[in-house]
């Protein structure tokens, strides 16, 4: 609210005091930086804990030392609760510029946290990778407006049934195969499409799976095909 100092206007919402919220009731979850101060009017945690970096810190004995490291143990189970990440079914984190400097170093980290996340949209973040990163559950994976140059830049999903990768960067249908349960793509706005015109039959044969691509049946993009082909003869 307009009451609320500008400078504590962006908190974690697991800082705050007693979050009815969970992680997985938000709609669309920002991956921010936060302020380094912690407001205790409306913060539960201490300043001092929350912004605790062992190799900055100095302390006068080892159990000081030890007290310290316990506390923030403590708050990260805390906040872990609240946040609950793990359970988050569906998340999107579109329109956010992740590829962005501090976005970039939080992004996966997060992402590597939705163990059990069937669907999933980043929408217009300047992605370009995320390689290092396994969704076992997902199904589902919107990925449009990035700047991913290869179906292999993509990250493991080993249940992956929809995926939508349009205006992005792909030139080649190289890495497709990975995905061996896909059945639906959408790769409109793709350097592939005006650089291999038989780009649709190319990738149907390079995943057996899949259905239909930008809308088109496997059936009837190969029957096409045929019918162009007995025409010129």
């Amino acid at each position: 609210s307009s009451g609320i100092n500008a400078e504590y206007g962006h908190v974690n919402f697991s800082d705050l005091k007693e979050v009815k919220v969970k992680g997985p009731q938000l709609r669309g979850p920002r991956i921010r930086a936060t302020p380094s101060r912690k407001d205790p009017e409306f913060c539960s945690i201490p300043e001092t804990t929350a912004n605790y970096q062992p190799h900055i810190f100095t302390f006068s004995s080892q159990q000081e030392k030890r007290a310290a490291e316990s506390e923030v143990k403590e708050v990260q189970g805390i906040k872990a609760k609240v946040e609950d990440w793990e359970n988050m079914t569906r998340a999107n984190f579109s329109f956010q510029e992740l590829g962005g400097m501090f976005q970039a170093r939080m992004i996966k980290p997060s992402l590597r946290k939705l163990i059990r996340c069937e669907s999933l949209i980043l929408i217009d973040n300047r992605l370009s990778e995320l390689t290092d990163l396994t969704l076992p559950c997902l199904t589902e994976l919107n990925i449009s407006l990035n700047l991913f140059t290869s179906f292999s830049d993509l990250p493991v999903c080993p249940r992956l049934v929809t995926l939508n990768i349009s205006g992005n960067r792909i030139s080649k249908v190289d890495g497709l195969q990975r995905f061996k349960t896909l059945r639906e793509l959408r790769v409109r706005n793709n350097p592939l499409l005006w650089k291999e015109p038989r780009y649709k039959q190319l990738l149907f044969e390079r995943c057996p799976s899949l259905v239909k691509i930008d809308g088109m049946t496997r059936e009837s993009v190969f029957l096409r095909e045929e019918q162009e082909k007995a025409e010129l003869n």
